[in-house]
């Protein structure tokens, strides 16, 4: 048994799983070469999925244990072990032959990522509410509600 067996804990995956966590993320969202960019392991994917999507926790540390298998099988070393070109060389080719393998980590990490203040900063869009300061909205051409008013009323007073 490990650590994490035998004494509760609030984290979902066990070291390796971590440790394999953080390299996946960093390979889906890598860190801007002039540091500005955080990469996806600097924000909390992990928290996100355990509070939005929880449901997905199962698939996602049979994942990370099947990178350490697949490693083990045709390099001799954890994933973790491996350099970054071996890394990425072999989730490409699990990828290749199943699809699906970690989509929804990808999908869960881009919308943890774009939410994240630091991130958003980074790419000028401003780590702020759209309200009470709001965003500029172009006018429109309001004569395409004219269909809507010459419906007339759809709803009963109250």
């Amino acid at each position: 048994m490990t650590h994490n067996q035998i004494i509760g804990t609030d984290n979902p995956l066990n070291d390796d799983q971590r440790r394999n966590l953080a390299i996946v993320l960093d390979l889906i969202v890598p860190a801007s070469a002039d540091g500005q960019r955080p990469s996806a392991a600097d924000v909390d994917v992990l928290g996100y999925v355990r509070e939005a999507e929880s449901h997905t926790l199962d698939g996602l540390r049979a994942e990370l244990d099947q990178l350490d298998a697949e490693a083990i099988g045709s390099q001799g070393e954890s994933f973790a072990s491996l350099d970054p070109a071996t890394r990425q060389a072999l989730v490409d080719a699990v990828r290749e032959r199943e699809p699906h393998f970690l989509r929804t980590l990808a999908m869960q990490t881009v919308t943890c990522y774009y939410r994240n203040d630091r991130v958003l900063e980074a790419i000028g869009v401003g780590a702020r509410p759209p309200f009470p300061e709001g965003y500029e909205v172009p006018s429109g051409d309001l004569s395409l509600l004219e269909p809507v008013r010459r419906r007339g009323q759809v709803y009963r007073e109250a």
